[in-house]
């Protein structure tokens, strides 16, 4: 008997989807170090350049991504994937050639356009291409992936970097964008419930109509605009102290030999979290899944403030804690893709999945100069410690309001009729 998290794979679109997004996801990661060493090794810059990479990043998701998401609703979604892969691996084969800081930037802007077209027609498809029964699990395979490679990458850019030099990893990110669009080619043409020849007519003149169509319903869907809230505001606390890391880990008497492996702790925790929540998450409602994980994940937060503030010892402990913040994440986003894919309909899935990032990226950016100011005043620990605290209680509401979700309504129903009959 196979094991539950495995089970999308029998379906053949999502194997090729999920093909193209380990051997994308991984080019990520190459490319991210890449970035680093360009900037901070090669051109000797500081941290005002790692701050403007952070932001030309973030930025695209934020602003372009809820306008993005109405194309990924209206254009075929197979060949909007092919197109992002192909206009992403041209982007990042420019950087080879980049001559200076600015032009990165705008690369990686650039890059950050096509990508927030390709992210919500794949969660799109993946959602008319699984049954329900198997899309919790699909969501921790995505989770897994991008995991498993957060650790491997870096390892692997790391032996890149230092034996070729920065620009070939751009190169190697380059092509895994092209494999990634030659599984993509494979697969079958996936569209969502058919409309009339009428409505089809209505519809296509009005963009903003549309753009409005999908940010009413994620507002008004309950369950929904729960889980796009309580997952905005956990990033937004989760990064007032995440760029602080490097700072904590120094207080917590963590050297630089030790530092990879501590980070890569995280995602061996998330990875773990992703696998147990495959296998065995159905059986728990996803709203006690996400605020048990913000609750937990809150309170380990909180605890590594206090320890910072009280310079505390022990490097294998700190690995622990932070595999631990690592397994929390789990329960917090692996969830939440699914709730957003049961809870939307398959002709708003491409608008919601990008309003909800775009949402999310807006609170994402604010979170850094927060923590920062904070940390400037009171200290790293304090950032800590405030912002576990606030995590926990933010899972506290969640798990106590709970909304209910599609498929468990559908339970809920089936129940009562049994009952009744």
């Amino acid at each position: 008997m196979k094991p539950a998290i495995l089970a999308p794979l029998r379906h053949r679109t999502f194997r090729l989807l999920f093909g193209g997004q380990v051997v994308s996801d991984l080019g990520d990661w190459l490319d991210f170090l890449a970035l680093i060493a360009l900037i901070v090794s090669r051109w000797d810059l500081g941290p005002s350049a790692l701050a403007a990479l952070a932001v030309a990043v973030a930025l695209p998701f934020a602003v372009i991504a809820p306008l993005s998401g109405v194309w990924a609703d209206r254009l075929p979604r197979k060949t909007l994937m092919i197109a992002a892969d192909l206009g992403r691996a041209l982007v990042v084969f420019g950087l080879v050639f980049a001559p200076n800081l600015y032009t990165v930037l705008a690369l990686v802007f650039v890059r950050g356009v096509f990508s927030t077209f390709f992210g919500p027609a794949r969660q799109a498809t993946i959602a008319l291409a699984v049954p329900q029964d198997d899309l919790l699990a699909a969501n921790s395979l995505s989770q897994l992936s991008y995991q498993l490679t957060k650790i491997l990458g870096p390892v692997l850019g790391g032996l890149l970097v230092a034996a070729v030099g920065p620009r070939f990893a751009f190169m190697v990110d380059a092509v895994t964008f092209l494999v990634s669009a030659a599984f993509i080619v494979q697969l079958p043409n996936i569209a969502p419930a058919a409309q009339t020849k009428e409505e089809t007519e209505e519809q296509a003149p009005s963009f903003w109509r549309e753009f409005r169509e999908g940010l009413s319903y994620l507002i008004h869907r309950r369950s929904l605009f729960m889980a796009v809230a309580s997952n905005s505001a956990a990033w937004f606390i989760i990064f007032t102290f995440d760029s602080l890391g490097v700072l904590a880990l120094r207080e917590l008497g963590i050297g630089e030999a030790l530092f990879g492996l501590t980070v890569g702790s995280i995602g061996l925790g998330t990875a773990a979290g992703a696998i147990a929540i495959g296998q065995w998450g159905k059986r728990i409602h996803p709203f006690v899944t996400m605020g048990a994980g913000q609750i937990g994940g809150g309170l380990v937060v909180a605890l590594l403030g206090v320890a910072v503030t009280l310079h505390a010892r022990g490097t294998g402990a700190w690995v622990i804690v932070y595999m631990l913040i690592g397994l929390s994440a789990a329960a917090v986003f692996v969830p939440y893709g699914y709730v957003v894919q049961v809870e939307t309909p398959p002709e708003l899935l491409g608008r919601v999945f990008a309003t909800a990032g775009g949402i999310q990226n807006a609170f994402l950016l604010m979170g850094p100069p927060l923590g920062a100011v904070l940390a400037e005043l009171w200290g790293v620990g304090f950032v800590f410690t405030a912002a576990g605290i606030a995590l926990a209680l933010l899972g506290l509401v969640v798990f106590f309001l709970r909304p209910t979700v599609a498929t468990q309504a559908a339970t809920e129903n089936a129940a009562l009729q049994t009952s009744a009959a």
